[in-house]
């Protein structure tokens, strides 16, 4: 996949996760949390996603990194893709909780 089209498919993989993510109903989630960045891999298995909130935002990186697979199998409605890359999420820092 050239490069051009692996940041396309970021860039869609990250919209998709906003909304998503804004239509979950976990009331431990900040009103506002937003989809910074995507990074894939090459091979497509795994998705690097920055995002940031207003507040609470090590509690909500924890959040999200623990609905990876309800956010995988959404993810998977949303976009058509052979293979759906393993979500992992980072807060501004770039750090996992």
């Amino acid at each position: 996949m050239s490069s051009k089209a692996l940041m396309r498919l970021e860039l869609r993989v990250a919209r998709s996760l906003n909304e998503i993510i804004h239509e979950m109903k976990d009331p431990r989630l900040p009103i506002i949390v937003t989809v910074e960045r995507v990074r894939l891999s090459p091979d497509l298995s795994q998705a690097r996603v920055l995002v940031s909130a207003l507040e609470r935002s090590g509690e909500t990186v924890e959040i999200l990194n623990h609905a990876h697979h309800y956010l995988q199998e959404e993810l998977a409605h949303s976009i058509e893709l052979r293979r759906i890359p393993r979500l992992r999420f980072y807060d501004e820092e770039g750090k996992v909780l």
